[in-house]
C-alpha cells in the first residue's frame, strides 16, 4: 500500500537534499501568525491588478477554514479561487469514494466561508481516473492537474545537482512534452482540462535553484513566445510565497504580453474554461449559392473569433496572422472554388472529428474525396499525441479554410496566472503532516 507520508511523499518529489532545503526556505517564507503571507497575497494581487489580470489561486479547504477573512478580502477583489483539495495529499492514490468525501468536505468549507469557486487542481497536480469521475459527479467546471514541459532551458546554465532535482519533479509530476502535445483546454468527460506550464517558480527556483529574476523573466518570456507563435495557452504557475523571487520577472512577462498583436488574451481559469464551453456551441450554416459562393451564416456569441484563409468574402476584412484574416460579421458570402469543410473518411475515428471541431473547423463524412479542399483518409486510429502533427498538417496547405479560432475577441494565444496556496503559516504547514498522518492513518484502518 502506498504510504500518505507527507514526508514520504516530499523525498520522492524533491529528493532528501531538496526536502531538507525546502525546510528551511519554509522558515523564511512563512511566520508564526498570518501577517507575513497577507502582506504576500495582497503584493500578488497588486502586481496582477496593475497590469490588467486577474490571478486564479488555488487553496486547500483546510486552509482557507482557518484564514477565511483573508481570502474572502481577496475574493471580492475579485481574485479566483480554487479548490486544492481538502487537504494536502496525493489524491492519485485514492480511491472514488475516498475523494468524493474529501471533495463534498471542501465544497461544504468554501460554501461556509462564503468563498466562490468552480475549479480544482490537485495538490503535487496528481490525479487518477477516479479524480475526474468525482470531479463531475460534483459539478465542478474544470480542473487544472495535468502539466504540459516546454523546453526552454537549453541556454540556462545549470549545475548537475538541479538537473538531478528538476527531473525528480518531472518524473513526479509526469507532465506531457510541449513538442508533442498542444497546449490547449480539452474535455474529459464533461470537464474541461487546463494545463498548467512547466518549468514553474518551484522547478525553477526550488529544484534547479535560479534565484536572478532576469533569467527566470527569459524562461517564461520564452514559453510565451512559443504559446503565441502556436496561439496555445501559456499557464504560469507562481505559489504566492515566491513572489519576491518571481516578481519582476512575472511583471516582464506580462508587460510582453500586453504589447503583442494580435493580442494575448489574458483570463483567469474560470473564464478560460467558460469560454471552451460556450464555443463549444458554435456552428456554421453553409449553402451552395452559385458556382463558387456560398452562403455563410455564424452562430457563436459577439466575442467569437471567424478566420478565412484563401478565400474571399464580401464584407470587410481584418489581416490576423498565419496568414488568416478575421472577420467580424456573422452572414456573409464566401467565394472559394470549394467549400472550405474538412472532408473525413467514413472509417474516420469519432476523436479525430471530436478534435477537428473542437479546432473550430467545420467536418463532414464523405466517400467522395474531390468534393472538398482537405480530405482526411488515415484517421481511424487517432490519439492525444496525434493532434498536434494533425493540426500542423493542416496549417501547412494552402487549401481555403473557415474556423472559428481558439480565443476570444480576435485574441491569438492565451495567458493565465495562478499559484496555489498549501499553507498560510508556519502552524499550516506543521498541521499538513499531522493531517496527512490521520488520513494514511484512516486509508490502513
Amino acid at each position: 500500500m502506498l504510504t500518505m507520508n507527507p514526508t514520504y511523499m516530499l523525498s520522492k518529489s524533491r529528493g532528501t537534499r531538496n526536502l531538507l532545503r525546502r525546510i528551511g526556505t519554509v522558515l523564511c517564507r512563512f511566520g508564526m501568525t498570518a501577517n507575513r503571507f497577507e502582506r504576500t497575497l495582497n503584493r500578488y494581487n497588486a502586481v496582477t491588478s496593475e497590469l490588467g489580470c486577474v490571478p486564479t489561486l488555488p487553496i486547500t479547504a483546510k486552509i482557507l477554514e482557518r484564514h477565511p477573512g483573508i481570502i474572502r478580502e481577496l475574493s471580492s477583489q475579485g481574485v479566483e479561487f480554487a479548490v486544492h483539495g481538502y487537504i494536502h495529499i496525493d489524491y492519485g492514490v485514492l480511491p472514488l469514494q475516498e475523494q468524493v468525501r474529501h471533495f463534498k468536505k471542501a465544497i461544504h468549507s468554501f460554501e461556509s466561508c462564503h468563498v466562490p469557486f468552480t475549479g480544482f487542481r490537485a495538490p503535487f497536480l496528481r490525479i487518477n481516473n477516479e479524480t475526474v469521475e468525482a470531479l463531475g459527479n460534483l459539478s465542478f467546471a474544470y480542473d487544472s492537474s495535468c502539466a504540459i514541459n516546454w523546453d526552454v532551458l537549453d541556454k540556462i546554465e545549470l549545475t548537475s545537482q538541479g538537473w538531478s532535482a528538476y527531473n525528480s519533479l518531472l518524473d513526479f509530476n509526469t507532465p506531457k512534452e510541449s513538442q508533442k502535445y498542444l497546449s490547449l483546454p480539452k474535455f474529459v468527460d464533461g470537464l474541461v482540462e487546463i494545463p498548467v506550464s512547466f518549468p514553474d517558480d518551484e522547478g525553477m527556483v526550488d529544484r534547479l535553484g535560479i534565484s536572478n529574476g532576469e533569467v527566470i523573466s527569459e524562461i517564461w518570456r520564452s514559453i510565451l513566445k512559443k504559446t503565441y507563435d502556436r496561439g496555445e495557452l501559456f499557464n504560469i504557475s507562481l505559489h504566492p510565497e515566491r513572489i519576491p523571487i518571481c516578481e519582476n520577472a512575472l511583471t516582464d512577462t506580462l508587460r510582453r504580453a500586453k504589447q503583442l498583436s494580435p493580442a494575448v488574451w489574458t483570463a483567469t481559469l474560470r473564464e478560460i474554461a467558460e469560454w471552451w464551453r460556450q464555443r463549444d456551441t458554435f456552428t456554421f450554416e453553409i449553402s451552395h449559392e452559385t458556382n463558387d459562393r456560398y452562403s455563410v451564416k455564424a452562430n457563436c456569441s459577439e466575442n467569437a473569433t471567424i478566420l478565412l484563409k484563401n478565400c474571399k468574402v464580401n464584407t470587410p476584412v481584418a489581416e490576423w496572422a498565419n496568414g488568416y484574416q478575421s472577420i467580424s460579421a456573422r452572414d456573409f458570402i464566401l467565394e472559394s472554388p470549394r467549400c472550405p469543410v474538412i472532408g473525413v473518411s467514413l472509417d474516420t475515428s469519432p476523436d479525430a472529428v471530436s478534435f477537428l471541431k473542437s479546432e473550430g473547423f467545420i467536418v463532414e463524412r464523405s466517400e467522395q474525396p474531390d468534393n472538398y479542399p482537405i480530405y482526411l483518409s488515415d484517421l481511424a486510429r487517432f490519439e492525444e499525441a496525434d493532434e498536434k502533427p494533425l493540426s500542423e498538417r493542416i496549417e501547412q496547405t494552402d487549401a481555403p479554410l473557415l474556423r472559428y479560432w481558439r480565443w476570444p475577441e480576435k485574441a491569438r494565444s492565451a495567458l493565465s496566472v495562478t499559484g496555489d496556496i498549501d499553507s498560510i503559516t508556519l502552524i499550516d504547514f506543521v498541521l499538513r503532516v499531522f493531517e496527512n498522518w490521520l488520513q494514511n492513518g484512516r486509508r490502513q484502518s
